[in-house]
């Protein structure tokens, strides 16, 4: 891959305690220091809990996306890949990126005030809680919308997954970006924004610059837009590719996921 700064893809699939890891981190470093920059580095992963090898320093944030990486749908309906199913839909017939989108949205919120959620790990909350208890801060950060923001939180209490984040704003905030961004309860729902800058905005108004992020996302596109807007804050930063859904979301079947739509409109009169 032709990129500025080289980075280099290791698949760590083990949990280990928060202490262990501070030393396989450093191991690693070592290691690659001869072809990785101090601060730029993405690796892979089917554990959420690989971010505990990646926190070598207090005043580190870990950021966790929402879907496909801490819980998804428990049918195909209301899925990532049943939106991005429908978008390519459309795309498919003539529209353009935009127009695809906010054709398909309105089923989608439709969906997601009716699908409940599910955890992708028994392990997250646990884990939220033990970054709290020693003083790491964690939020979310999702491509989800301001319009769905109060479902997305309800749907996150109803499975005990809450972001407790004092340290940096326990306030609602709007953010100034082109498309609606939004910040609830630990969650920054950036939308149509690109998220690494949706996130470097949030971190300028709340004048809140951690020393490094940890940043869990499913998607690569999303880990390469916040390396790149935090390499202008001169944030270290870790990428953690999600690999945990990469089966389900192989799997997806879209007629089951049609069926189960039409039944939904069907129970709802």
């Amino acid at each position: 891959m032709d990129r500025n700064k080289q980075t280099r893809f290791i698949k760590k699939n083990t949990f280990k305690s928060i202490f262990s890891a501070k030393k396989k981190s450093l191991a690693l470093y070592l290691l690659l220091c001869t072809t990785i920059t101090s601060y730029a580095l993405i690796i892979e992963s089917n554990k959420l809990s690989a971010v505990l090898d990646y926190i070598d320093s207090p005043n580190t944030l870990v950021i966790f996306d929402i879907d496909n990486t801490i819980a998804h749908p428990i049918e195909e309906l209301g899925s990532d890949e049943w939106f991005c199913h429908l978008v390519n839909q459309r795309l498919a017939m003539g529209y353009d990126p935009t127009s695809s989108v906010y054709y398909v949205l309105p089923a989608y919120f439709y969906a997601q005030f009716n699908v409940p959620l599910q955890p992708t790990e028994t392990i997250i909350q646990d884990l939220i809680e033990h970054l709290t208890h020693n003083n790491i801060v964690a939020m979310a950060l999702s491509a989800r919308n301001l319009f769905i923001a109060e479902r997305t939180l309800e749907q996150l209490e109803n499975i005990n997954i809450t972001f407790p984040t004092p340290n940096i704003n326990p306030q609602d905030l709007v953010l100034p970006m082109q498309h609606p961004c939004f910040y609830k309860q630990g969650i920054l729902f950036a939308g149509n924004n690109d998220k690494g800058k949706a996130l470097n905005c949030f971190f300028n108004i709340m004048n809140y610059y951690p020393k490094k992020v940890v940043f869990v996302d499913d998607k690569m596109k999303y880990l390469l837009a916040v390396e790149k807007a935090l390499e202008e804050l001169n944030i270290e930063f870790c990428g953690i590719r999600y690999s945990g859904c990469d089966e389900r979301v192989k799997n997806f079947d879209p007629v089951k996921a049609e069926q189960q739509y039409r039944e939904l409109r069907e129970r709802n009169g």
